[in-house]
């Protein structure tokens, strides 16, 4: 096999991986009810942006859908920080309620570790940097 069918096929490959992040973290999100407050639906449209992404690069691996994907794999991976931060505020106000004299690094730690898991969101920078990275150079950019 010739080196560019096994990129392409790394590609494809990656292209599925991504998918498949999202589509998990979907399904755990649903089944966390991961929709009491109108910011928690964030997620729920960066999967779906990330889906049908994913879907464009692989199906329709065009030169714009390239860049389509591209940018929305940034777009899911920066906005993740917004779940990040969120997580962590919510338990560093949670922690600072419960122990008022505690200095600003314990609170810190201790919002690293508490009730809501504050690298979650994390998930879907994995799968923005995986699906970003199958797209990296794509023969369809080349200029023709």
């Amino acid at each position: 096999m010739n080196p560019d069918k096994i990129l392409a096929r790394l590609r494809e490959f990656l292209l599925i991986i991504a998918a498949g992040t999202f589509a998990l973290t979907l399904i755990e999100l649903i089944f966390l009810e991961h929709w009491n407050l109108t910011i928690q639906f964030l997620p729920f449209a960066l999967i779906l942006l990330g889906l049908i992404a994913s879907s464009l690069a692989y199906f329709r691996p065009s030169r714009r859908m390239i860049r389509f994907t591209q940018w929305s794999m940034l777009i899911i991976a920066v906005s993740s920080l917004v779940g990040f931060y969120e997580h962590m505020a919510g338990n560093y106000s949670f922690w600072r309620e419960i122990q008022p004299n505690a200095s600003k690094w314990e609170l810190i730690v201790e919002a690293l570790k508490g009730g809501i898991p504050a690298l979650a969101p994390g998930i879907l920078t994995l799968g923005g940097v995986i699906g970003w990275t199958a797209t990296y150079k794509h023969p369809s950019l080349e200029s023709k």
